[in-house]
């Protein structure tokens, strides 16, 4: 008979997943980067290549999007979201939606404050979690209580969001973009305009 795991297995997963996305674990090692030299004339990039945005230099912030980007897709995905206020519905003891994407912006948004290299990768996995926020909410074939409580997260971030602002101006521009995306987004659901996740270079097998 299936069963759903017991609560504790289920936050023990979920933090997981969200310790993944610290962007300790995401950044490569400066080592490593040095070691990557743009792609020499006559071999362009393919598809098992990471994707990127830096034209011809290799890009540091792709593959921890890339690893994010596989995470966050399945932690807001529209039939998992279902299930979390299905089985919260009969078990107030399991993992909610609410409390899920709470759990998530305190991994992402309202994380402390990064530097250098790690604060670019937090700042790409906020946005990520954005993306996937408003994606669910949008989404038409989501059960309308998903997209109610993605919607009440939303506005909810914007207003924290708005609390923010005068606090660090190294954020200025993140935060301003994002209350921006969000009003938008308010205005006119079916309008997305963050810019879409890099794609994940396929995996096995390879060449096929």
């Amino acid at each position: 008979m299936p069963q759903v795991l017991p609560a504790e297995i289920q936050n023990r997963a979920l933090n997981a997943l969200l310790d993944s996305l610290k962007p300790e674990t995401l950044a490569l090692p400066d080592s490593i980067v040095k070691l990557i030299p743009p792609r020499a004339f006559g071999f362009p990039r393919w598809r098992e290549t990471f994707r990127i945005r830096t034209g011809l230099t290799f890009d540091s912030l792709a593959p921890p999007e890339s690893a994010a980007n596989i995470i966050l897709y399945l932690v807001l995905q529209p039939e998992r979201a279902a299930r979390l206020v299905e089985f919260h519905s009969r078990d107030n003891k399991l993992p909610g939606l609410s409390e899920t994407i709470d759990r998530l912006l305190l991994a992402t948004w309202k994380a402390p404050i990064e530097t250098g290299y790690r604060g670019e990768i937090r700042r790409t996995t906020d946005m990520l979690a954005l993306y996937y926020l408003m994606n669910l909410t949008a989404n038409e074939q989501a059960a309308s209580q998903v997209r109610a409580i993605g919607y009440e997260k939303l506005d909810e971030l914007r207003t924290w969001l708005k609390t923010q602002m005068g606090k660090n101006s190294d954020q200025k521009a993140h935060f301003v973009y994002a209350i921006s995306e969000i009003d938008r987004f308010q205005k006119d659901p079916k309008q997305i305009h963050l810019t879409p996740p890099l794609e994940v270079p396929p995996g096995a097998p390879i060449g096929d």
